[in-house]
């Protein structure tokens, strides 16, 4: 099995900007979420969703590059996420707890 990129360098031109476009409009919803604290402790999905933009991207150009690079952010950002969320969840518990002993005493 044989896997080719064809340069045409339009429709690179073209997926190029659509994600520059994309990245701009995305940093600016991000700064809106972050303003309004609705992101904490989920930042790392919020990237994950930004780099499966990116790689809508490359699939316009190569499916079988984007699958295969899908495979290896899937392979590394997995366990980032767990854990970032597990963090996030065992440091709000820790907060609650010690808000708690504060209002016992």
């Amino acid at each position: 099995m044989t896997c080719e990129i064809r340069l045409d360098y339009g429709v690179i031109t073209a997926v190029l900007l659509g994600l520059l476009l994309f990245g701009i409009g995305y940093n600016s919803l991000v700064a809106w979420l972050e303003r309004r604290g609705y992101t904490e402790g989920f930042l790392s999905l919020i990237v994950a969703f930004g780099v499966a933009m990116t790689l809508a991207g490359v699939a316009i150009l190569s499916i079988h590059a984007a699958l295969l690079t899908l495979l290896a952010f899937v392979a590394t950002g997995t366990p980032m996420i767990v854990g970032s969320i597990v963090r996030y969840l065992r440091r709000r518990d820790e907060a609650k707890r010690a808000m708690l002993d504060e209002v016992k005493r």
